[in-house]
């Protein structure tokens, strides 16, 4: 048994040396090298970074990981993420933009924000034995997803922005955003796991808010109303959710 510890505790750190090592080598190389060619080392260096714990998964051990803290980082970048794209809506309080629009826009982020903390406080069992990779990487799009909803709310804001360009935007975001939540109900707990039922709701919210987008993405006004009563619809279904588990 000892041998066979010592071996796993050889893995975790084999796989680390070896992701960072490679990591270290070609962004060295592309600093000595230097621009241009050298910044695609260093690029290369982030990929690697990024995509090789995925291939050496096998060498992690699940119960070398701290899940709870794992859970309590990652939701930290979140909430990061989501003050930026407050901080983006001071650009609506201007004598020109009624004050409507960032009461609407500043509802829908925090609905938003509202359907992570339920799944990531009320539905995760933060005691479990866990890699975390689906969590890791799901935070990852659900960061580019707040992001990208930071982008098209300044683009609201412009006149001769291409009506088609940000309604796909917007359903791009929104289905990043809400299918990296729904996925990381692998990690809720037994009883909060979402079942056929709960997925095709999420499903329905969705196509309905697509086609209500549809209808008023040439409108402003439309736009903000279409935004908040989508996240408010995606909020009570995550919402409703964790009320079960507390009655229980």
């Amino acid at each position: 048994m000892t041998v066979s510890f010592v071996k796993a505790d050889n893995n975790d750190k084999q796989a680390f040396l070896i992701i960072l090592g490679l990591e270290f080598i070609l962004i060295i190389v592309g600093l000595i090298i230097g621009y241009p060619v050298g910044i695609y080392f260093c690029i290369s260096g982030y990929i690697v970074g990024f995509i090789l714990p995925l291939f050496l998964k096998g060498m992690f051990k699940a119960e070398r990981v701290n899940f709870p803290h794992l859970v309590e980082r990652v939701s930290l970048i979140v909430i990061i993420a989501f003050g930026e794209a407050i901080v983006n809506l001071t650009s609506y309080f201007n004598s020109k933009t009624p004050l409507v629009y960032a009461a609407f826009l500043f509802l829908s982020l925090v609905l938003m924000f509202a359907s992570y903390v339920v799944l990531s406080d009320e539905l995760i069992d933060h005691h479990q034995i866990s890699k975390g990779f689906i969590s890791m990487y799901s935070h990852i799009a659900i960061v580019v997803a707040i992001l990208l909803s930071t982008v098209a709310i300044q683009y609201l804001q412009v006149q001769n922005i291409n009506k088609t360009f940000l309604f796909f935007l917007i359903i791009f975001s929104m289905a990043l955003y809400y299918f990296s939540l729904a996925i990381n109900q692998v990690y809720n707990k037994s009883e909060c796991r979402f079942s056929i039922r709960n997925l095709l709701t999420l499903l329905l919210i969705f196509a309905l808010g697509v086609s209500y987008l549809w209808v008023v993405i040439k409108s402003k006004i439309g736009i903000s109303i279409c935004l908040l009563i989508w996240n408010l619809l995606f909020f009570l279904e995550f919402y409703i959710k964790g009320n079960k588990n507390e009655f229980r």
